[in-house]
């Protein structure tokens, strides 16, 4: 056999990590979650948490740590709230991935760090005690409201309306789903203004409210299904109620999904003449329930849902879209014919 030269020995189990052809030595890896970081404390599970990354609150427009934005707002949403809060509303004050710096010599790497931190003293973020004492000063105000206008105008244009149930116009709410970012966008918009009302549960009417219930996914509150009679087990009923246009009809609830002193919001895609709406603040109503506003997509203001249900007990009626933005008209095949049923 042929001798080996100890130098070239192959040397596996000294090399430096896993690649053969480098010189690094491997770090062992460290046993947990798998991320560098968690939410801060034993037991909390957020992988990918940076304590030292931090977001803008759209709330004030101030960039702050997760550890500064839980401090503030402890006491007032949940933890899961919060989390969804940070994920989908907060922006990165920056974004891509940090530079690495040179090696400098000590003194020179001292009294630069000095200089620097003596430029940015003046410009600290003001601490979050006093940004709410500000806010208490001043009268609230709706985030960006030239921004929602923008985006109720683009949901119009995609939004067409047909011939349909003996109606001239009929919006079908299927072209804003062939917008993802649009309708997430709309949920949005909707989560933001529900958080400020500490809603406790959002209730979709079957079956486009159902469409909404990334809404309470944002908010990280329960959805509840109100379904017509037969369709779930165990339900309360609101009883027959006239249904928008024409018909009868009765909506229901499943036993103990809705608790004495829950705040709810009911959603629809549209608010017309209110029947449906109505039917469900009664079904709240009978579950001891505050609804503190029925929101919906679109508004058909002509209709007067809005004051039948305010009478009912709605604490407020909202409405993203206002019927003079929906000008598209759907173009339709030669044979085209209204087979809608009421």
């Amino acid at each position: 056999f042929a001798q080996v030269d100890p130098a070239m020995a192959p040397r596996d189990k000294e090399r430096r990590s896993g690649n053969p052809k480098s010189s690094v030595k491997q770090q062992p890896k460290k046993s947990g979650a798998g991320g560098k970081f968690t939410m801060g404390k034993a037991g909390d599970e957020w992988q990918g948490y940076d304590p030292e990354e931090r977001r803008i609150d759209p709330e004030d427009g101030f960039a702050y740590t997760w550890d500064e934005l839980v401090d503030f707002y402890k006491g007032k949403y949940k933890k899961k709230e919060l989390e969804a809060y940070w994920e989908y509303e907060c922006t990165p004050k920056t974004r891509g991935k940090p530079k690495v710096a040179k090696p400098e010599p000590k003194a020179k790497a001292k009294a630069k760090a000095k200089a620097k931190a003596e430029a940015k003293a003046p410009k600290a973020v003001e601490p979050k005690a006093k940004v709410k004492a500000k806010a208490k000063a001043k009268a609230p105000k709706e985030i960006d409201p030239e921004k929602d206008e923008k985006l109720a105008k683009a949901i119009a244009e995609v939004i067409p309306y047909f011939p349909f149930k003996k109606l001239e116009k009929f919006y079908d709410i299927q072209g804003l789903l062939h917008h993802p970012k649009l309708l997430n966008a709309m949920c949005a918009v909707m989560a933001r203004r529900f958080r400020k009302m500490k809603v406790t549960k959002i209730c979709g009417f079957e079956a486009r409210g159902f469409l909404f219930t990334p809404v309470a996914l944002k908010l990280g509150v329960p959805f509840i299904m109100l379904r017509k009679a037969g369709k779930m087990p165990n339900t309360i009923s609101s009883g027959p109620y006239t249904k928008e246009y024409e018909g009868v009809d009765e909506i229901c609830v499943q036993k103990g999904a809705i608790v004495k002193e829950d705040k709810v919001v009911l959603i629809d895609d549209l608010v017309a003449t209110g029947g449906t709406l109505c039917a469900g603040i009664k079904l709240m109503e009978a579950c001891e329930a505050t609804v503190v506003e029925c929101a919906c997509m679109v508004e058909l203001k002509a209709l007067n849902g809005r004051e039948k249900c305010l009478k009912a007990g709605a604490e407020s009626v909202w409405g993203f879209i206002s019927e003079d933005l929906l000008n598209t008209k759907a173009e339709l095949p030669d044979d085209y014919k209204d087979d809608g049923q009421k």
